[in-house]
């Protein structure tokens, strides 16, 4: 039996409709960093945000900027807010997500497990204002979490939350790797929502998530 769901953010309930590339483009210029090393700096961050423990935009930027021995022209703290919120203003919640959440709600206890960096993350669900629909919000950049799906601990944690056990969570997600494949290993059942095909992987469209968890998780 069903007693709780848990959802993955990016990709399932919201999206980011801006180019990320773009946004940090204009951050690192405002850093003073010249072309010759954008592409070198992208690339570091990108690294840095998807490390396992606890992880910030912030902090990301900062370790960043020491790894390649680059100095600030700016202040780091203003240009990171600045980026935050340009990521926060374009998020926008997916079609039939809301629907869902508050299928759901009436139903079964609710988490949400999402990697990435607290604060960008953080901002990223206060403006599609879904958080109110989850018992938990599990963050892998949070220092009270700290590691990224699939990483059978932060599944760990949501089961601890919502006092439930594995066998009793579904997990829905748009990655096979870090959310399908990371609950079912931890032993939950898992329902993926991405566009792939996938031989033996319980699959459904976003917009028929909705029907799905109506006809199954009765």
């Amino acid at each position: 039996m069903i007693r709780a769901v848990c959802f993955d953010f990016d990709g399932t309930l919201a999206h980011f409709t801006g180019d990320f590339g773009t946004l940090l483009h204009t951050g690192f210029a405002k850093l003073g960093s010249d072309a010759e090393h954008r592409e070198a700096i992208l690339a570091e961050y990108a690294q840095q945000i998807r490390l396992d423990g606890a992880v910030t935009s912030l902090s990301a930027l900062n370790r960043t900027l020491e790894r390649l021995s680059l100095h600030p022209q700016a202040d780091l703290g203003e240009v990171n807010s600045e980026l935050v919120q340009a990521y926060r203003e374009q998020m926008e919640l997916l079609p039939g997500a809301r629907e869902v959440l508050d299928f759901c709600e009436e139903r079964f206890a609710l988490a949400l497990i999402t990697n990435g960096p607290e604060d960008m993350q953080r901002a990223a669900i206060q403006e599609v204002e879904i958080a109110r629909y989850f018992q938990t919000i599990l963050i892998s950049g949070a220092q009270e979490v700290a590691v990224r799906k699939p990483n059978a601990r932060i599944f760990e944690f949501a089961c601890e939350r919502l006092q439930v056990l594995p066998e009793e969570v579904l997990m829905v997600g748009d990655n096979l790797g870090a959310d399908v494949g990371g609950a079912l290993e931890f032993g939950m059942k898992a329902v993926y929502i991405g566009g792939k095909e996938v031989e033996g992987v319980e699959q459904v469209a976003n917009s028929q998530l909705e029907a799905y968890l109506t006809t199954h998780l009765k």
